[in-house]
């Protein structure tokens, strides 16, 4: 079936064409959006993984190690390396949970709340960038599509 230009089939169907394919697509768009959004943060002294984790930190703080590792879908050794060499640079304090030595807590600290300001700015841009001729409520949609994606695949694991 094709549905204007785009065709709505399947990999094992015989007139799948890969440059239709959703899932393809979302793949060299979020490809795309890394490779620009990395060339920012370099003006920043910035990388991805800290402003990742930054940006968790934002959403909620303090939040442990092991949630870090889930919400940005990292291995929990990465992010421990990630935090140590934060840490380092005055981002982020690392805090064992008061009721359990096992769980670590982080924190933003007030040079990490700094960088957020900035990184934020810098991220707005990227948005702009991506979102520039497509309508509010089309990216309503995207987003809930992506969600329910997300949803049905995280069934199938």
């Amino acid at each position: 079936m094709t549905v204007g230009k785009v065709s709505l089939h399947g990999p094992d169907h015989p007139d799948f064409r890969l440059d239709e394919y959703p899932l393809y697509n979302l793949n060299r768009t979020s490809a795309t959006y890394t490779e620009n959004m990395s060339l920012k943060l370099k003006r920043l002294q910035m990388d991805q993984p800290t402003w990742r984790i930054l940006m968790l930190l934002d959403d909620k703080n303090p939040t442990s190690v092991g949630e870090l590792s889930r919400r940005s879908v990292t291995k929990i050794s990465t992010i421990t390396r990630i935090l140590i060499r934060m840490e380092k640079d005055d981002l982020v304090k690392r805090v064992p949970f008061p009721d359990d030595n096992r769980v670590i807590e982080v924190f933003i600290t007030d040079k990490g709340k700094r960088s957020i300001l900035e990184l934020r700015s810098l991220a707005a841009e990227i948005y702009e960038e991506a979102f520039d001729g497509i309508a509010d409520e089309d990216i309503v949609s995207f987003t809930h599509i992506l969600m329910k994606i997300r949803k049905n695949l995280n069934k199938s694991s």
